[in-house]
């Protein structure tokens, strides 16, 4: 039977290309936590086109056919028509599950099936097993049925060999042995392999995946969709995924292609992420919001020249005008005159 050991993968997925692509992830991590520190106003915005983008995007990358803004309305309360919008609502429901508190998840089997019953959360599962049913799928090939292994893991043992590979999982992310980042890729691979499920597994991987990232302290899938960067480049994925599954039930498989896939993904949803908080940042309504939440934040009353110095791409104008509607809104008082002017937020 298949066994795992995420604390000792093979050293090529540390080294060359790969150690360049997890270092700028890593200073992708440093600058968002800079963000979420300092101007968390311009991130707030992001989240609910994020969920929106994430849940239509997976959906798509299935074969699925949803548009964006529908799935926006579904996630807002919309109620739903057909199979693949209470499924849109349930990949919604798992991932706000996730982002609301990703420490409340284990990485175990029971978190898997969760995220599978939430997913399919509209259907009467009943009592039964969730994991699959079948070892093989028949196909026509030349006018004749013909057996297609559904995975080299035989049905019977797919609760096993998942448990062992969660197990390895979590004991190696306990004792923070080996790198979060290699280890989501390298899982994400051995879970397709295994697809415990009768369907959904692709979606599935990729929110334990989002998870394991999350545990680990990289958040940018809160604010921007990694499944839409995942779609628009889907036959990336798609040739990084089938190059390193190659092999693996003889345990030969070479995981490296989809890692170093993995990592160059997130440093462009990074990116994406940080075009958008720039584009917030210099739009005029942006550069006032930046003026109410320093005030909003400081630990006591303000001046111009404090919140300019901290703010060098402002313009004086601007800072007077945003303080202008604070005093107007009384959301701030006003203390003092001339240049020892300083403003409290009330």
């Amino acid at each position: 039977m298949r066994t795992f050991d995420y604390g000792h993968l093979p050293q090529k997925l540390y080294s060359g290309k790969i150690a360049d692509a997890h270092m700028r992830v890593y200073e992708d991590r440093g600058k968002l936590g800079v963000i979420e520190q300092m101007h968390p106003e311009l991130l707030e915005p992001l989240k609910a086109v994020a969920l929106a983008d994430s849940v239509a995007a997976s959906t798509r990358i299935e074969g699925f056919p949803i548009d964006t803004a529908r799935a926006a309305k579904l996630m807002e309360g919309a109620d739903p028509v057909g199979e693949t919008e209470r499924q849109v609502i349930g990949y919604g429901n798992a991932l706000a599950l996730i982002n609301a508190d990703p420490d409340a998840f284990d990485l175990t089997t029971a978190t898997a099936v969760k995220l599978f019953e939430t997913l399919y959360g509209h259907r009467n599962l009943g009592r039964k097993s969730r994991y699959r049913k079948k070892d093989y799928i028949y196909v026509q090939v030349d006018g004749h049925s013909q057996a297609v292994p559904v995975s080299p893991i035989t049905a019977f043992e797919t609760p096993l060999v998942l448990g062992g590979a969660c197990d390895s999982l979590a004991d190696t992310f306990a004792v923070s042995a080996g790198n979060p980042l290699v280890q989501a890729a390298v899982f994400t691979v051995d879970f397709m392999c295994i697809r415990p499920f009768d369907e959904g597994n692709g979606r599935i991987a990729r929110l334990l995946a989002d998870l394991l990232m999350r545990k680990a302290g990289f958040d940018v899938s809160r604010y921007m969709s990694v499944d839409r960067t995942i779609e628009d480049e889907a036959m990336a994925y798609y040739d990084a995924l089938n190059s390193s599954v190659e092999g693996w039930d003889r345990g030969a498989n070479d995981y490296s292609p989809y890692v170093l896939y993995w990592l160059e993904l997130l440093h462009k949803v990074y990116g994406r992420l940080f075009d958008a908080v720039d584009a917030a940042a210099n739009a005029p309504s942006g550069k006032s919001e930046r003026v109410r939440a320093f005030v909003r934040q400081a630990a006591g009353p303000v001046t111009k020249r404090q919140i300019l110095d901290a703010n060098t791409d402002i313009s004086e104008a601007t800072v007077e005008n945003a303080l202008g509607k604070m005093v107007k809104a009384g959301e701030v008082e006003k203390l003092g005159a001339g240049r020892s002017t300083a403003y409290r937020w009330l």
